[in-house]
């Protein structure tokens, strides 16, 4: 399976730690943002309230000047002033220069406040800076000019109090020219210096603020898209990170669905998934390996059963299962006796003392043998009071349906139980070793009624073997042949002895050896009538085939296809080697010239010495291979492949 290339940057990492890493970044930068905003607000705030103040500083200016105006005319012409004013409703010139002097000292506070906002030494804008010092000495000179001008008006309102024109009384006495003059600079120095200068100032930091707001959009933007690229980054990372290995684990159990125990998911990081695949890997293992237990349970049980198998030996083979393929550390196979008590028929493992042995007897023999249900103890320190035995499993062998015994599987290390999985595979195993009994039992019935049939079928030999033989006796003694009587009694003492062996297979030389003994009889018989020649490889003669299974081919050889003829009767008996589906075998062939015969309409009373063999050797070997080729007056071909 393929691993993502980008999963190392973040998969040593708990997925749970990515989540909170990522819902940290989300949250930090929501509060960047916010904070962004924030702040330019309050920028743009600050800004507004100086460019607001500069405008209020612009009308308290006006209005000073306005005053100053009105102060000015109702010195200098009262009369056209005072028609002006009673137009409007003024106040007389006493009010004028009061609220003169309230519009001075508010012009004054209004620029204090407005030159004590601190964003103009905040911002890195030096004409900024250098226009509010600017503005700070030009404010001081027009206040000191405020001031000079207010201390003239208190001493003119003082000395000419009486005048009724003040600006005829200017032409004749040249001192109020002076004040004329210093009302007409501060007037111009108030309109069009420093009132132009502020004008100018404020325009500055509007369009400074204008600058500044484009500036914190421009920042706001830029820290908003390296936020939302950076989490859209990380979540990508994660995302795929995430989508990759649940396709893995997707792809792993659509194979193990399937039957593919050899899938892992091969995820090799220190996050959740990476713990997952380890025990995933270890789940997927123990599948594998109780099917494989299973197989090799079937594989050598199956194998075991045969004509020489031992039900003893079947116990320790399941005994010995169960150790290799599971996790028990001891096992017990019991049988189950008719008198009710129990045989241990075989333990793998370690071993149990004899008390911890009789109390597991007595616990579970009623549970098991009365119900036929398997019995998990988890603790059976705790109820059993065994003293090295942490849990036990007790599955029953069934066979037939009836209890036949039982199967125990044992834990010694303390606190360590059979898992369900485990509990699982020792019952499979328990099933299929009932099934294996059973087997066992029905085959072994097989074999029995199969030897009683051969042992009946080989019964059959003899007699007719005998028969010939006491033939050739006979002959001999019509002939009074004594001494010819004397060898003849001496080999059939020796082919009895062979006949008679319990053993009812032999090695294919002794039965050649045994066809060669019964042959020269024969021979005696028949004298040049009748020859023989046998030729067995070297690779063959240690061969295993059932006793007397040639004997009644050659003796049929005899009796129907030579002793008809006059002369020249020929038998011949080869065996070679050769090899089958790979495995090592024989080829056997027995052959005479005598009269032949119409195989396909062969009469089967006439040969009943070839459907014995042929009986016999499907039984000893079911897959063998027994042909017969024959025509009339060419002889015959009898062919064995074992």
């Amino acid at each position: 399976m393929s691993k993502n290339p980008l999963s190392p940057m973040m998969s040593p990492m708990k997925i749970r730690y990515q989540l909170v890493l990522l819902i940290f970044l989300y949250t930090t930068g929501i509060t960047i943002l916010s904070i962004m905003s924030i702040q330019s607000r309050l920028k743009a705030q600050e800004i507004q309230n100086s460019i607001n103040l500069g405008s209020k500083l612009q009308l308290k200016s006006r209005e000073v000047q306005s005053h100053m105006k009105d102060i000015v005319f109702d010195l200098f012409a009262p009369k056209m002033y005072n028609q002006l004013r009673s137009l409007t409703f003024s106040p007389r010139s006493a009010v004028t220069i009061k609220q003169w002097q309230e519009a001075v000292l508010e012009y004054n506070q209004t620029f204090d406040e407005f030159m004590k906002l601190d964003h103009f030494f905040r911002d890195n804008d030096e004409l900024i800076r250098d226009q509010y010092f600017t503005a700070v000495t030009m404010n001081d000179r027009a206040v000191e000019m405020l001031s000079n001008m207010g201390e003239t008006l208190f001493i003119l309102r003082s000395q000419y109090r009486t005048v009724n024109n003040l600006y005829n009384e200017m032409q004749k006495n040249d001192s109020l020219i002076s004040f004329f003059h210093e009302f007409t600079e501060t007037s111009y120095y108030f309109k069009n210096s420093f009132e132009s200068f502020m004008n100018y100032f404020i325009d500055s930091i509007r369009e400074e603020g204008v600058v500044i707001q484009r500036r914190i959009d421009i920042i706001f933007i830029l820290t908003s898209l390296s936020i939302l690229l950076v989490s859209l980054f990380f979540t990508l990372i994660l995302s795929r990170n995430l989508v990759d290995k649940l396709k893995q684990v997707e792809i792993a159990f659509r194979m193990v669905s399937k039957g593919d125990f050899s899938t892992r998911v091969e995820i090799q990081s220190g996050d959740e998934f990476g713990a997952f695949a380890i025990t995933f890997n270890e789940l997927i293992s123990d599948l594998k390996e109780n099917v494989d237990s299973i197989l090799n349970l079937t594989r050598d049980m199956g194998g075991f059963i045969s004509d020489k198998s031992d039900v003893n030996a079947l116990f320790e083979l399941v005994a010995m299962a169960v150790i290799q393929d599971t996790s028990a550390e001891s096992v017990l196979v019991y049988r189950n006796e008719k008198n009710g008590k129990f045989v241990k028929e075989a333990e793998k493992g370690e071993p149990l003392c004899v008390e911890d042995e009789s109390k597991i007897i007595e616990y579970i023999s009623g549970h098991i043998m009365h119900h036929n249900k398997q019995i998990f103890v988890k603790d059976a320190v705790e109820l059993l009071k065994l003293s090295k035995i942490s849990s036990l499993l007790a599955v029953p062998l069934v066979v037939e349906g009836k209890s036949f015994g039982y199967l125990v599987s044992i834990k010694q290390k303390r606190g360590d139980s059979f898992s369900d999985l485990g509990i699982t595979r020792l019952a499979t195993f328990a099933e299929y070793a009932s099934l294996t009994l059973d087997n066992f039992f029905k085959y072994q019935e097989i074999l029995e009624r199969r030897d009683a049939r051969y042992q009946a079928l080989q019964a059959q030999v003899q007699p007719h073997f005998l028969y010939n033989i006491l033939s050739v006796i006979l002959g001999q003694n019509r002939e009074g042949d004594s001494e010819a009587i004397s060898s003849t009694v001496c080999a059939l003492k020796k082919m009895l002895r062979y006949i008679q062996s319990q053993n009812s297979w032999t090695s294919l030389e002794e039965e050649c050896q045994f066809i060669e003994q019964y042959c020269l009889l024969q021979k005696s018989r028949f004298g040049n009538r009748f020859n023989y020649e046998i030729d067995i490889d070297d690779e063959t003669r240690h061969f295993q085939i059932p006793r007397l299974l040639l004997q009644p081919l050659a003796e049929n050889a005899i009796q129907h296809g030579i002793e008809p003829l006059e002369k020249g009767g020929m038998l011949e008996l080869r065996a070679v080697s050769t090899r089958i589906r790979g495995e090592k075998g024989i080829d056997l062939v027995i052959k005479d010239n005598g009269v032949g015969f119409d195989s396909e309409n062969m009469d089967k009373k006439m040969n009943v010495g070839i459907l014995n063999v042929q009986q016999r050797l499907k039984i000893a070997y079911p897959e063998s291979i027994f042909s017969i080729k024959s025509k009339p007056g060419r002889g015959t071909e009898l062919r064995i492949i074992i």
